[in-house]
């Protein structure tokens, strides 16, 4: 693999339902080494995260089965999470790394990895 790491989704919030934070695209696979999250507000936030296959080439449903991440964060707390080479990888159009809060708007995430 012969790519450099770059930003591979721009500083967005999570939602306080499940939503996509990372889509693969079609004909392309994601590789994603390294996640980045802040809790702004000023109690404590759970994160999930969840690796979600697409559903006939849709977006997935977040579920028990894909969960990767869940975790207390503390108020003004940041969590890096790095994934050994080569990360995560989304390989099927609509592939996703899904998120979710206790509430909206007070979570960031970015991540940083590949496409190739």
């Amino acid at each position: 693999m012969a790519f450099d790491y770059n930003r591979i989704a721009e500083i967005t919030t999570i939602p306080s339902t499940a939503g996509a934070l990372i889509t693969n695209e079609a004909g392309k696979t994601t590789y994603v080494r390294v996640i980045i999250i802040h809790n702004g507000n000023t109690s404590t936030e759970t994160v999930k995260l969840y690796n979600v296959p697409d559903n006939a080439e849709e977006v997935g449903t977040a579920g028990a089965t894909n969960i990767f991440y869940n975790v207390d964060i503390d108020a003004n707390g940041t969590r890096i999470l790095e994934f050994a080479s080569p990360g995560i990888m989304l390989e099927d159009t609509k592939d996703t790394i899904q998120g979710v809060t206790d509430t909206a708007s007070k979570v960031t995430f970015q991540a940083y990895g590949g496409i190739e």
